[in-house]
């Protein structure tokens, strides 16, 4: 560690345009579109599927003085379960480091999903697998 803590939450390069594309079929209202949301949600999909790849290239995305603490707790949490070692949150950089990296694997699996050419909606198949999880749904 530098000293100074981390400022930002860093995709790779070449995920932006991912990113981006992903604007009109996955991040398609506004609250969706925002940075932090669609980083956070690609978070969970690497972490979901216990992917992480390591960035090529950072590229700034997240600015660290927009992250609430309920971000921070989520952020701290993905660390722990990642290392099995609680002190992990005494460091920063590792669990920004940690975080972006499930983020990285997380956006081309999401990627993937949409483009996969196979028939049915990303949502449909998002519902799907909801439905596997006892308590998703409050009807259930």
């Amino acid at each position: 560690m530098n000293g100074k803590p981390p400022d930002r939450l860093f995709i790779d390069v070449k995920d932006r345009e991912l990113y981006e594309e992903l604007n009109n079929d996955v991040f398609i209202c506004t609250e969706l579109k925002e940075a932090k949301t669609k980083f956070f949600y690609a978070m969970a999909i690497g972490f979901k599927n216990k992917i992480r790849q390591p960035l090529d290239s950072k590229d700034g995305y997240v600015r660290a003085e927009y992250l609430h603490p309920k971000d921070e707790a989520l952020m701290n949490a993905v660390a722990i379960y990642a290392t099995d070692d609680v002190n992990i949150i005494t460091n920063r950089d590792k669990v920004f480091n940690i975080v972006e990296e499930y983020a990285h694997a997380g956006i081309r699996l999401l990627y993937d999903a949409v483009n996969s050419g196979q028939p049915g909606s990303y949502y449909k198949k998002l519902e799907m697998d909801l439905r596997e999880i006892p308590g998703a749904f409050v009807n259930d």
